[in-house]
């Protein structure tokens, strides 16, 4: 199939979503679009139904100081719509609501007996994004599902976890759209285990490793190369290679990254940071300080030396921290440079600068890596075969586990029974004895959350699945499974064709079907509609069907297009053909 770049434009103009007229990184949902998202939620009403999860709906209002309480609130601040009533107490609009059902089931579940406990929502959030784009894909409110579940043991929260997986696998596949699960990082919302589900197009923000040969899928946060001391190093003086710049959050740690000339050069970076295509991911892994978004961490750092001096000098009350440097090297890296004063081959002023300004202050790590990021044809971490795939993707979910994350800074407890003891020595034992509250029979509820981008998912689809005609929704999620397009004169017989397909007799399932009656408009300039709008069944009673009584059928995502079919065939023929698409 051909691709085309479905745009917010196109999607305004067949009926489906209308950009806010004032604000940027908010829509308002066309009648289309609104039947897609009905849809979802009725698919995902269905798998959690099967989980046993019961659904609630929680207030998109939360307090900062439940916020406080979990310790998200300082971190997530920044991203937060904040507001005050005319008492002026504050409030603030969720982006997720981890700490609102913490509270509410602390205050709910009193007992061991009543675990587990599995409950859902879908629900609208807001996020205060600095810089909304790509439509639906990233915008400031958006309509999320959130499933939260509560066990008694680590043991039962990681039983759950799975069962929670395999529903998320259940719903992806009834969808009937390509996706990826990778084991990720669990980011803000904490947690021990996470997986996301991805949605592999060339527009996607996220990076996956997947391996070609093994069952390896991972977000390129958590990729781990394994460069090995024990190879032969380099021995090429230092035109041979290339430099990498981070620097803190507070700007006082400078870390300088060596890599090997021949490494890829990242050509989008800003001018100030050309260097090799470092896994900076690792570096932030090593150093968590580090800011990855300064463009000039070399200037940065001598204005910060600067402000540094001056204050000493002024003996101000509070020093800031002492600037220091760290080198850290690929294993291909030569021995012989490892333990030098100099910067690589660069003789600018500003190289000089810094050199004299770390001086004494410079440590090298004698941590042996491989700094580069992964290419295709990389060896695999797991299977060892050089098969490793990157691919672009959209996150379109994410399960995390959570332990007691939410539950123990919030103090939310159940009463255990007088006789539970771990078997020590047990690696979920020791978790559970970590969980343990000071009060005797109690225990921290072991949690999870596991959520769906609802709207992010109708703008995935959208992009990746459309093509120069229009949209190519699943049938699962289409605005309607099929249009029923006619002439004036076949009018009568449309109708009757609506009545058969949307009515259930003799195990036929019915069909969501759509007539389009719209008495302005001609059969021609319906089929261009229809093709563009997505409807996955195109049903078309044309000059075939007045002088042979043929109907002309067209399965955009089978490649089939205008198949003769008898009226008295059309169930058959489609019903053949519903689970394909």
């Amino acid at each position: 199939m051909d691709t085309y770049r479905w745009d917010h434009a196109d999607s305004r103009h067949v009926g489906f979503v209308l950009k806010h007229c004032a604000h940027s990184g908010f829509f308002h949902l066309l009648p289309l679009g609104l039947r897609i998202q009905e849809k979802l939620e009725k698919l995902i009403d269905k798998h959690m139904t099967i989980l046993g999860a019961s659904k609630v709906s929680l207030s998109s209002i939360s307090a900062p100081a439940l916020w406080k309480r979990s310790g998200r609130y300082k971190d997530a601040n920044p991203e937060l719509f904040q507001l005050e009533d005319r008492k002026g107490a504050r409030f603030l609009l969720s982006p997720t609501h981890e700490e609102e059902i913490t509270t509410l089931v602390e205050n709910v579940v009193t007992s061991y007996k009543q675990l587990p406990l599995l409950v859902y929502q879908i629900s609208r959030k807001y996020r205060d994004e600095p810089r909304p784009r790509q439509g639906l894909l990233r915008t400031r409110e958006f309509l999320m599902k959130d499933l939260y579940t509560f066990d008694a043991t680590p043991q039962d929260a990681e039983e759950t976890y799975n069962k929670a997986r395999t529903a998320y696998k259940n719903f992806f596949d009834e969808l009937r759209i390509p996706y990826l699960v990778a084991k990720a990082d669990s980011g803000a919302i904490g947690g021990d285990l996470s997986h996301e589900y991805h949605f592999p197009t060339m527009s996607g923000e996220d990076t996956i490793l997947s391996c070609d040969s093994c069952s390896y899928a991972v977000n390129e946060e958590l990729a781990r190369k394994s460069g090995s001391a024990d190879m032969e190093r380099s021995t090429a003086d230092w035109a041979s290679y290339k430099s990498w710049f981070g620097l803190s959050k507070d700007r006082s740690h400078l870390v300088e990254a060596i890599l090997p000339q021949d490494t890829e050069v990242c050509e989008d970076a800003p001018p100030q940071q050309k260097a090799p295509e470092i896994n900076s991911y690792l570096l932030k892994s090593l150093y968590p300080e580090l800011d990855l978004g300064i463009e000039d961490p070399l200037g940065t750092f001598v204005d910060y030396w600067t402000k540094y001096q001056s204050t000493n000098t002024s003996q101000a009350t509070e020093s800031p921290p002492i600037p220091h440097f760290t080198r850290i090297h690929d294993y291909r890296a030569s021995q012989a440079f490892i333990g030098t004063g100099s910067f690589g081959n660069t003789a600018s002023a500003l190289m000089q600068r810094v050199s004299e300004i770390v001086g004494s202050r410079k440590s090298t790590s004698q941590v042996s890596l491989d700094l580069a990021r992964f290419k295709d044809g990389d060896e695999c971490p797991e299977c060892g075969h050089n098969s490793i795939k990157i691919l672009q993707a959209i996150e379109l979910g994410h399960t995390f586990y959570l332990g007691d994350r939410y539950s123990k800074p919030m103090n939310a407890t159940f009463t255990t029974p007088p006789f539970q003891h771990a078997e020590v020595g047990t690696a979920v034992s020791q978790k559970q004895a970590q969980s343990t509250p000071v009060r005797k029979n109690q225990a921290y509820f072991q949690m999870g959350c596991h959520g769906i981008g609802i709207s992010r998912m109708i703008a995935a689809v959208a992009d990746s699945l459309a093509d120069k005609q229009g949209l190519r929704w699943p049938r699962v999620m289409a605005p309607f499974e099929a249009a029923i397009l006619a002439t004036e004169e076949n009018k009568g017989a449309a109708e009757d064709i609506w009545d058969m397909l949307a009515q259930p007799a003799d195990g036929w399932h019915p069909l969501d079907a759509v007539l389009d009656d719209r008495e302005d408009k001609g059969l021609g300039w319906k089929l261009k509609d229809a093709d563009l709008i997505g409807f996955p069944i195109v049903i078309i009673l044309g000059s075939q069907f007045s002088q042979q009584a043929l109907c002309e059928v067209s399965i955009p995502r089978l490649g089939i297009r205008l198949e003769k079919v008898s009226m008295a065939g059309l169930k058959g023929y489609i019903g053949a053909r519903l689970d394909k698409i």
